[in-house]
This record gives C-alpha cells, structure tokens and sequence, in this order.
C-alpha cells in the first residue's frame, strides 16, 4: 500500500477529478485516493464529512511540522467534482505499520525498534515545538499503525487531524485517539498531552510485537520493560518521548546482533529447531519450540493451507479463525499470512458481492436464506475490521464515488436486512390476503388474491405459483368436506349439538363454497373418510386450522364419544346378555344403535382397542343374546372400592359400566341408578379437582422458578405464588393415597422453607431500610425470629429441620443479640449522658451559690454604710 510522504511545499497543485484512480482507504467522514496532478502523484484526503476549516488546519499544521519527519502537506481546497473540502499531500511509495503486519507478521523486535525509533524522534520534536498557538508543543492524539508509513530510508508519521497543542492546565478537550492505541484518560476526555503519544507509541509497539494482538511470544525483558513503560496506566509514570527515541534507538543496535532474536523469528516461521542442552538463557525459546512440535505433531497439516477460499460468509468466517488461531501459534509464517490476505481479499470481494446475491435470493423469494447470509456478511465484515492491512472493498468506479459499502460495510449490511425485511413484510401481507381469504373459505377471493401477486411480482413469483396449486387441492378438499354434510347432521342427532356446532358450521360452509350442484350427485363421505380429509387439510393449509381445527377436534371428540360408546353399549349388553332372564327389547335397541355409527362410519380405533376388535365384538353380539348380566353388582362395587383406595381412574371407568349396565338394564333399578350416578359426579368432580390441583402445582412450580430467575420479581409476588401452590400442596396430601401423598408432603416441606425464606427476604429488605432506626430493627429481627421459630414448629419440619432454614434463623437471631446489644449501648451511653448533665447543673448551681455569697459579702459594708447615713440626725447650726 502506498501513503503519502513529504515533497517540495511549493509544489500545490490542484487536484483534476477524471486522474483519480485508486481508492486507499475510506470512512464515513474521510476518503482517501491517489490521483494524478501536474506536478505528478498526490494523495487527496476528501472530507465527507467536516467544514474547509478543518481542511485548512490540517494543512497549516502540516506545515509548521513539514520539518519533522511528518507527511508534507500542499495545499487545502473545496474538491470540484464533489464540492467538499480536501486536503492534498505529497505522494510516496512505502507501507504503513498496518499493512507490514498483515504482509510479515509479527515483526522482530530490532526491526519494531528500528521502525519506530524515527517515529519517536518525530513524536519528541513535536512535543518540544513551541508556537504562540502551542506554547507548550503538539499532541499528536492519534499514533497507531495505520497512521505511520514505512519508506526506503525512514517512518513517517501521517494524518495530523487529531493533533492538538499540549493543554496547560486541566480541562477537557475532545475524546481522540483510536481503540486500542489510545491511552485510558484519552477516551475520558482528558486534555492533550505527550503522555497520550507515549501510551500510542507504546501500543504500537506491542501490536508490532504481537502480530496484530495475536501472538505472545517471548520478548527480550528490556523491550518488554519499555513498553509496560510507555503503556502505564498512569499518565505521569509514562517516560519521555525523547528517552523513548533514545531507548529505541540503543534496542535496535543491540537486538539486531541477538542470536535469541533470530531463533525467536525462525520459531514465528514455523522453522523446527533442536537445543542442544538447557539454559536458562534458552529456557522461554525451548518451550515455545517444544509446544511447537507437539502442536504439529497432533495436527500435521495444520500449516498447509487449503488450495482455494472458499464462497460463502460463514465458511470464510471459520476459514478466519482457523487462520488466525495458526498464526497465534506461528505468527510469521508465510504460507498462513499468505493464505489470510487471500481470505481477506476474498471476504472483500464477496462483501462488494453481498447486494447482488441477497437480491438474487430475494427474487426466488429465499428470505430465510439471504437473512442468514447477511448475518454471516455483517460478522464477516466485523471479522474484517479486527484484521491488519484492512483496505477497502471494491466496487466503487471512482473513489470519489464510493458509497456506504466502502464507507461504512457494516451499516450498509443493515440497510440491505431492512430491504429484506420490507421485502418479507410486503410478500407476507400478499400471503396474508389469500390466506384471510382462504379462511373465509372464499376460493374466488383467494383466486384474485393470488392474481394480483403474480402480476405485482411480473408472473415469476414461486409463492403465487405454489399457492396457485394449493388453491386447487383446497377446492377438491373442500368438495370432498362437503360431500359429508348429511353424515354430520345424522351425527348431531347421536351426540351434543352444541359440542358438534363448529363441525356443521365448517361443513356448511364448505358446501356453500363449492358448486352446490356437485354436492347433490355424490355419495355422502363416511365420517372417517371425513376425518382423514380435515387432518390432510390441516397438514396443508396451517392457516385454515382457526376453522378446521375446531371442526376436527370436535368431529375426533364425537368419533371417540361414540366407539366408546359403542364399546359401552357392547359391554352393556354383554351384561344384560348375562341376566335371567334376558331383556330383549334394550338388548335391541342397543344392536340397533350400533348398526347406526357402523353405517356412519363412526367407530375408530382407540389406543387400547382397535376398531376391527369393536366391529367383531358387535357380530358377536348377535350370535350371544343369551349370556347374562350377573356382573352388574360385582362392577359397581369394584369401582367403589377403586375410588376409595384412590385409584380413581379404574373406579371412574368401572362405575360408568356399572351406571350404563344399570340404565340399559330395562329393569326397576332407578334408586341403585341415582345413587350411582351421584356417586360418580361425585368421583368425577373430586378427579377433576385433584387434576386441577396437580396441574396448577406444576403451574405455579414453574412460575416461581422463572421468578427466581427474574431479576426484577418482587418477594411479594413469590410469597404469592408459594402460598397458592402451598394450598394445592396441602390439598392434595390430604386426599390422595398414601404412597402419592409422601411426595407431596415432601414438596410441601420445601415449600414451606421456601415460604420462610421469601419472608425472611421481606424483612431484610425492610430491615436494611430502617437503617437509622435502631428499635424498628430490633422490634423487626424479633418479629423474623419469632416467625421463623414458629415455621420450625410446625408439622411439616418434624424432625431434622432444613439446614437453610437453620442458618437464615441463625442469621436472624444474631441480627437481634446485634440490636438488642446496640439497644444496651445506646441506653446506656443515655444514661451517662443524663448523669453527666445532672453533675453540670449542681456544679453551676454551686458556682451561682458561692458566686453571690461572695457578692453580698463584699457588697455588704458599703451597703449598710449608706444606711447608717441616711439615719444620722442633722447637726445643729
């Protein structure tokens, strides 16, 4: 890559728009591109972003440091072709930091020392430049790779935007400075400072270092003492940028001779090399060759690179990472540094390719796919800009042109995924009107829905084409559904009417959006052949299952309803088959009405009893009219006996043979009838009650652990949670058998302690926020105790009590001594207080005391003086 260099100052000349001809580097605010001028190659740095002002100080200070070892900097001026401001730089042939990395690798340290050092003295020069608008020298605030160019004889530095004079005193100044390269109080918006350059420099260094941050090899102890030096945390701990020059310098001269160095950079290179003995000296370089060779040994092609990158975002992405983590290891080889630029280049071009192929993929209407793309292109691109030697991605015909792609990949990403997603919105709401339509059963709707997407999509849309022959297998199921209408009605004679209403409903309607005529001709659709159809409608239009579902869950209901009826009414009459002497006339009517749901095509087969096992059953029937019902009797009473011992399902089951057996029985059994029904509304409640106290448990186990895992749930909202499921606990250790009902004691039991600790959590948050009332505390940790005492004591902790709930009781007991101690002292230190008032007040009652004693005393003799006076009689004349 090539950068701009310093050149003749007077040399200013204008840049012609149709000389540009390649891109350097773009970023939403800059563009950078070589053009053509007639004083020969320059570099043009367009402002995308930014005011001439800018341009101009940019200039102005590359001129006053034209002297220092700084890009040379020709003129500023508004760009013709694009009519922004651009700065315009000498060109010259070299590489900058960023790039080196990404060809060489890690770099030795003689060599990073031998690039920066000029740097430095560069760095140093521009801190002891003193000029009235920098009285105290310039910062450069932005020192990383990408901003220092490699020429044949020296390091330049480049791009003075974030320059700054040194700040005298301490206020804030702009947040410069690039992340990663640039020092902590820089990001805090600390001012401009040589401290800043030290840290960026320093940084610069270790990633030269390192490879990019990759690789962490052994270094020699002063270089590494340097950069600690320079990347100190603390501002005023960083040396001088003019020891740093000094200190680069002497590494160089004494790192370029260092035969540790040139074993280090064969170990980078993948080189296997033997040491012969042990040295202390040896000792870092012995180890890393060591997990070298059993690194190679385990994975012997892993420094082979495949033949080519491959195509897709994702796969470039692994192919990255492996790279990288082989460069971690060997961060100069160049087979692997090699085959990273190729995967770059290739990542880049198949960014600048993104657009085409998620457009392409929208068109076969793959949104699935072209998201998943993107998201791959927009973590490759994330990838990308990790890597060193990062260059635009092509695409652009003028680099005056370029657009979000070069400028900003990863936004233009984004704006390729709202296009697709309007995309998506807009294919989905055409799917959406043909499906309302299709659910309104409306096939004439439907058609014109699907006419208008084929002509808004140009005739090429797959969806309208695929939803054009599912219009067509609708239209036959529909006519198939139809066809079934007088089975259904005969049905709803045999069962629930309410409970069928969503099946006639959907059957109507179905036969009203159909050809009615074609309807009239067709045999009826037995009401199996009926389901069958409904489930592949279901399967295919998952849309239509809002109308069709309701219809086949009650149309399987009804179907289950009647083969178990069915196989009721068998067993019923194999019971009154079984009497003496036999009822003829319930025994015909119950043949009778299994004749109806064959004919219907009603029976289906049940998990536990096959359909061809019930039509058999039925035959058999007609050839047993004789067999007896002797046990009804024994039937009711097994079922009671289940239901008391809990076994609630064999109960419910043989109670409702029983109570069957007994309506079908023709015989004046009413009052043994009633009572069994009773009981069995009974039985049945008391199970639904049960189930819905089992599920709800479930329920509310599952609430409060996703409370638990909430971090704003409240303690309220889960004491109420555990005192419901507490409810459910306690209701069904009571009513269920014995083996069932330990386990829910035991749940109860951790129920309870969870209740005692979701209390105990109220209080302590009430307890620290009473933080300044000491009795309130001591009155709460008191209250806590008590409560958590009480919860020891009851039925469910008999025993050995929980060991949370022992040490949250300990915890509060000690938080009351703690209060109670607290109590003492302040009580005390009161009474002191008291104490030490009342001897204050006796004292200055004392001093009052004496102090007008001796008042009166010396006042005394004047006072009866004056008395004695005013007595005397007057003298005669």
């Amino acid at each position: 890559m090539s950068r701009p260099a310093a050149a003749d100052p007077s040399r200013t000349p204008a840049v012609a728009g149709a000389g540009a001809d390649r891109l350097l580097a773009c970023s939403p605010d800059r563009t950078l591109f070589v053009t053509n001028a007639p004083g020969g190659r320059v570099v043009c740095k367009l402002f995308v972003r930014g005011a001439l002002a800018d341009a101009e100080r940019e200039v102005r200070l590359g001129r006053e440091l034209a002297s220092l070892g700084v890009a040379r900097y020709r003129e500023a001026h508004v760009d013709p072709v694009t009519n922004r401001p651009a700065v315009i730089l000498d060109w010259h042939e070299g590489a900058d930091l960023d790039l080196t990395v990404s060809h060489a690798g890690a770099i030795p340290g003689a060599r990073a020392a031998s690039l920066l050092a000029p740097v430095a003295r560069t760095l140093a020069a521009m801190h002891a430049l003193h000029t009235p608008n920098a009285p105290a020298g310039i910062c450069h605030g932005d020192v990383k790779p990408a901003n220092l160019l490699v020429t044949d004889s020296t390091s330049l530095v480049l791009d003075l935007e974030h320059t700054r004079a040194i700040a005298t005193g301490n206020g804030l100044a702009e947040v410069t400075g690039t992340v990663g390269f640039a020092a902590p109080e820089a990001r805090a918006g600390a001012p401009a400072s040589a401290a800043l350059d030290v840290y960026g420099l320093g940084a610069t260094l270790r990633w030269l270092l390192t490879g990019g941050g990759l690789a962490r090899l052994p270094q020699d102890d002063e270089l590494l003492a340097l950069v600690r030096q320079c990347t100190a945390a603390d501002p005023t701990r960083r040396p001088a940028m003019a020891d740093v020059a000094t200190a680069l310098a002497g590494l160089a001269h004494r790192l370029a001779d260092d035969s540790d160095e040139r074993i280090l950079a064969r170990l980078a290179a993948g080189e296997r090399i033997e040491f012969v003995g042990a040295t202390p000296r040896h000792a870092p370089l012995q180890r890393l060759a060591l997990r070298q060779r059993r690194l190679l040994a385990r994975f012997p092609e892993l420094l082979t690179p495949p033949p080519a990158p491959p195509s897709t975002p994702a796969e470039l992405l692994r192919a990255l990472h492996h790279c990288q983590r082989v460069l971690r290891h060997f961060p100069c080889h160049r087979a692997s540094l090699t085959w990273r630029r190729r995967l770059c280049d290739a990542a880049r071009d198949l960014l600048g390719a993104t657009a085409s192929r998620v457009s392409e993929l929208q068109r076969q209407e793959l949104h699935d796919e072209a998201a998943r793309w993107l998201d791959d292109a927009v973590r490759l691109a994330r990838a990308l800009l990790l890597l060193p030697g990062r260059q635009p991605i092509p695409g652009a015909p003028d680099p005056r042109s370029a657009g979000l792609l070069q400028r900003d990949p990863i936004a233009f990403l984004e704006r390729l995924a709202a296009q697709l997603a309007e995309a998506r919105a807009e294919l989905a709401s055409a799917v959406a009107a043909i499906d309302s339509a299709e659910q309104q059963l409306d096939l004439a709707a439907a058609e014109s829905a699907i006419d208008a997407m084929a002509a808004r999509y140009g005739g090429s849309s797959p969806t309208a084409a695929r939803r054009r022959d599912q219009l067509h297998r609708l239209r036959f199921c529909l006519d198939r559904i139809a066809s079934a209408l007088p089975n259904v009605e005969r049905l709803g004679r045999t069962w629930d009417r309410n409970a069928l209403e969503p099946l006639v409903g959907f059957v109507a309607g179905c036969a009203r959006a159909i050809d009615p005529a074609a309807t009239e001709t067709a045999s009826p659709l037995g009401l199996r052949s009926l389901q069958v159809t409904l489930v592949n409608l279901a399967e295919e239009f998952p849309h239509l299952y809002v109308r069709s579902g309701p219809a086949l869950e009650a149309l399987a209901g009804a179907l289950e309803h009647i083969s178990e009826l069915a196989a009721a009414l068998v067993e019923q009459a194999r019971g009154q088959l079984a009497s003496v002497p036999v009822p003829v006339r319930p025994l015909q009517i119950t043949l009778g009405r299994l004749d109806s749901f064959r004919i219907l095509e009603a029976l289906v087969d049940r998990p536990d009893r096959p359909r061809s096992e019930l039509l058999d059953a039925i035959e058999s029937l007609r050839l047993k009219f004789e067999q007896a019902r002797a046990a009804r009797d024994r039937l009711a009473e097994g079922a009671e006996e289940a239901i008391a011992r809990g076994h609630w399902t064999t109960g419910l089951f043989d109670m409702e043979r029983a109570v069957a057996s007994l309506s079908g029985a023709g015989d004046d059994d009413g009052g043994e009838s009633h009572r069994l029904e009773n009981r069995l509304d009974e039985a049945r409640r008391k199970k639904r009650e049960l189930e819905d106290n089992v599920r709800r448990n479930v329920e509310l186990g599952n609430r409060y652990g996703t409370l638990q895992d909430d971090p704003d749930s409240t303690f309220e909202a889960r004491l109420e949670t555990l005192d419901e499921r507490r409810g459910c606990l306690r209701f069904l250790a009571d009513n269920l058998p014995a083996e069932r009902a330990q386990l829910y004691a035991r749940d109860l039991r951790e129920v309870e302690v969870f209740v005692a600790l979701e209390r105990a959590g109220i209080a302590e948050a009430e307890f620290d926020r009473r933080r300044d009332d000491l009795p309130a505390r001591h009155r709460l940790a008191a209250e806590t105790l008590e409560r958590l005492e009480s919860s020891l004591g009851t039925a469910e902790f008999a025993g050995e009590p929980p060991g949370r709930l022992v040490r949250v009781l300990e915890h509060w007991r000690t938080l009351q001594e703690q209060c109670a101690t607290d109590l003492e002292r302040e009580a005390g230190e009161r009474r002191q207080q008291r104490r030490t008032r009342r001897r204050l007040l006796a004292a200055a009652a004392l001093s009052l005391g004496v102090t007008l004693s001796a008042v009166g005393w010396a006042a005394g003799p004047w006072l009866y003086r004056n008395v004695f006076a005013d007595a005397r009689p007057p003298r005669s004349p």
